[in-house]
């Protein structure tokens, strides 16, 4: 497997729900938005610098087109293994409901070759996936640029959306009591995962900076916070070890 797909199993954001059919026979609480996320790698001799320039027509035909809903990141590696942290990027779109990447992804596929070309003058990208996104704590705010955890998780046997539902509102209630700033996002995956992924689910933890993830895995290691995770949401999930991105807001949806 190449690396760029073994980091691809690493991360997810947003989409449609069609896989996984212990989750599908389960109710969903509301709230889902579309996410799309590419795998790319930066060609040779290119820069971050050439990406933006691209993002910056991007970002002027989309207002033409009118994408009003349309948030984006720019991803890049800061913890992660088997990637090349010069190169490796990702494009994480996200909408607040699926009529809106509907329209996104029909404008893009429709009316984009041109802009897409220039895109693929930068980066080559080998994975485009979508997800269904559930904000579960924080968000509400403005969007921002930060710094973003995820992880691959599976149900433990038994265990179900419900009762995921009910460790999150604990476990966040815990980390509210701790003044721990952050966004948790559940990301279930859709079309263009691999077919043979074994995560039932990732979920991803966003903060602002830096100090901020300092600050808050002091509480979490050395303060206790990782037993009320191992008997709240630990309890019913079990994840892999965490990867994190920078992500930069390239639109903000307005």
């Amino acid at each position: 497997m190449s690396n760029i797909l073994k980091t691809l199993l690493a991360i997810g954001v947003a989409g449609v729900l069609n896989s996984q059919t212990s989750l599908a026979d389960e109710p969903m609480p509301g709230g889902f938005g579309g996410t799309e996320l590419y795998g790319c790698e930066m060609n040779e001799g290119k820069t971050p610098a050439d990406l933006m320039s691209v993002v910056g027509e991007w970002n002027a035909w989309s207002d033409e087109k009118g994408m009003n809903d349309y948030y984006a990141w720019v991803l890049t590696p800061v913890f992660a293994s088997d990637v090349n942290f010069e190169r490796t990027a990702f494009w994480f779109g996200f909408t607040p409901d699926f009529k809106g990447m509907g329209k996104t992804l029909d404008a893009w596929f429709t009316q984009g070759a041109e802009l897409n070309a220039k895109f693929n003058e930068v980066w080559a990208c080998s994975a485009h996936m979508e997800f269904a996104s559930l904000i579960v704590r924080g968000g509400g705010g403005e969007s921002s640029s930060g710094y973003a955890s995820f992880s691959d998780c599976t149900f433990r046997e038994g265990m179900e959306m419900d009762d995921l539902m009910a460790a999150q509102a604990k476990y966040s209630a815990y980390l509210d009591e701790q003044e721990a700033p952050g966004v948790t996002v559940y990301h279930l995956p859709g079309h263009g995962n691999p077919q043979d992924a074994d995560y039932s689910m990732k979920i991803s933890n966003w903060v602002s900076d830096l100090t901020t993830y300092g600050e808050n895995s002091e509480k979490y290691v050395n303060q206790g916070g990782w037993k009320v995770r191992q008997d709240t949401i630990g309890a019913v999930v079990s994840c892999d070890s965490p990867r994190m991105y920078t992500a930069t807001l390239v639109r903000s949806g307005d």
